[in-house]
């Protein structure tokens, strides 16, 4: 899957310059299959390494050593720059103590919409669903281990259905917050354990209803509230594709493309806070520019920060096996 998920991390970084595909945001539908994907990658590392409850610590330290040498790479980077060459974001313009302590914790990032957590100061704004990623890392392993996926499944979907009616905010409730959304992370752990559609009761019935879903929304137009038809449309493609590349053998490319995915889905903002700060009216060249640099950061970041993160990460498995 590393060459997908390279290219919905281009996806991501495209629409932050304002790319619409027939008026949809591709970067939403990007983040929803990264979900299903983390439902799924989770499931298998705790299956093989961590499916004990005194081992969820191990569980957590693995996830740490994945996340945070890249991020803190990327925080570095934006910091540097914008004390020397400042930087054209809003999310940068109240810079606070507590906000760079939130930032540096990742999670609280998740929550910036609520008031007394939300710090105007995001140094890379799409950390905001690392945050997401953090909360379902901290839950998983319990609810894998004491077999409580479909309950929580079922609630989630349940608050998923109010938000997209509009009964509670569907922006938040129905894509960015941990509540409404960790049914799409089951999806994925669903998956490993039966890639098989057909059979695999709840991830065909999140797939039929969401089909319903998205064709209601052209149906009823007051349904078309923020991100209803882009989250329906990665839960279906995420469905539909996910299965299919787990089947594909793992080559060399394909390692090496996802292994810069994760780095340019931290990079490119940098990089268009200061395409932006030029005045620049994005095009394709643009556009094409920044994804080049963007994936140049990611190296940097991967092969200075991560890789050698990397041997660590195996050691933990194997002594935790």
């Amino acid at each position: 899957m590393g060459i997908y998920r390279f290219l919905l991390s281009i996806f991501v970084a495209i629409s932050h310059t304002g790319v619409l595909i027939n008026g949809l945001n591709p970067g939403v539908i990007a983040v929803i299959s990264f979900l299903i994907i983390s439902g799924y990658v989770m499931t298998a590392l705790i299956s093989k390494n961590y499916f004990d409850p005194k081992k969820i610590v191990w569980f957590y330290l693995d996830r740490i050593l994945r996340i945070y040498p890249q991020y803190l790479f990327n925080i570095i980077v934006v910091l540097i720059i914008y004390s020397i060459f400042g930087l054209n974001s809003h999310y940068l313009s109240k810079p606070t103590g507590i906000g760079l302590l939130q930032n540096l914790l990742i999670i609280p990032m998740g929550f910036y919409m609520i008031p007394w957590i939300g710090e105007k100061f995001m140094i890379i704004p799409p950390a905001w669903s690392l945050g997401l990623e953090g909360c379902f890392y901290i839950l998983i392993p319990f609810f894998l281990i004491y077999k409580l996926e479909k309950i929580f499944f079922l609630l989630s979907y349940m608050i998923f259905l109010m938000a997209y009616l509009g009964i509670i905010n569907t922006d938040y409730f129905g894509y960015r917050l941990i509540f409404g959304t960790i049914f799409i992370f089951f999806c994925g752990s669903f998956l490993y354990k039966n890639n098989n559609i057909t059979t695999n009761q709840p991830v065909k019935y999140t797939l039929i209803f969401s089909c319903l879903l998205l064709a209601a929304t052209f149906l009823y137009t007051p349904l078309i509230l923020p991100y209803n038809r882009e989250v329906l449309i990665g839960l279906i493609l995420g469905i539909l594709i996910i299965p299919l590349l787990i089947k594909i053998k793992k080559t060399y490319f394909d390692e090496f493309f996802g292994n810069l995915s994760y780095g340019l889905f931290l990079s490119h903002y940098l990089v268009i806070f200061e395409f932006e700060k030029l005045a620049i009216r994005w095009n394709s060249k643009w556009i094409l520019l920044m994804l080049l640099f963007s994936t140049f950061l990611s190296a940097v970041g991967f092969f200075c920060f991560e890789k050698p993160v990397i041997a660590w990460r195996k050691k933990i498995r194997n002594q935790h096996n």
